[in-house]
């Protein structure tokens, strides 16, 4: 009898640690998710701004008043365009690359999003890197 409990309570204390360990590991691929989806809305909001011409600085103003707060405050440094001419007709490609650490995932975990505007008329194109760091 002494025997069947101590298995009991040891089968008890292992389906308890399995149940904690995979809610702890849904909860921080919930996190990858939400930071993915906030570092996709804030490419779009990126390639749309300079896709109307706005400049880098009206461009991070918009992106810090959209990000969240496990960013930290993005700079007109952050913000890298690169322009292929001076042609007014360009695509677009705006990328954003943030680091995501926690317990499950590899430390160091790099989330990129990346989203284009493109037109049919030229060649000419302009890239824009952001590299976002977390608090």
């Amino acid at each position: 009898m002494r025997n069947a409990i101590i298995d009991q309570i040891l089968l008890w204390l292992v389906l308890f640690i399995s149940f904690v360990t995979m809610f702890l590991m849904v909860i921080d691929y919930y996190l990858v998710l939400k930071t993915k989806d906030r570092c996709d809305t804030l490419a779009n909001y990126g390639v749309r701004m300079k896709a109307l011409g706005r400049d880098d600085e009206t461009i991070v103003i918009g992106l810090n008043n959209i990000k969240n707060s496990y960013f930290e405050t993005i700079t007109i440094d952050d913000l890298h365009c690169e322009e292929d001419s001076e042609d007014i007709d360009y695509q677009i490609v705006f990328e954003i690359t943030t680091t995501f650490n926690n317990m499950f995932l590899s430390n160091g975990e790099l989330i990129k999003s990346k989203t284009a505007s493109f037109n049919e008329v030229s060649d000419s194109h302009i890239e824009c890197s952001l590299i976002l760091r977390v608090q």
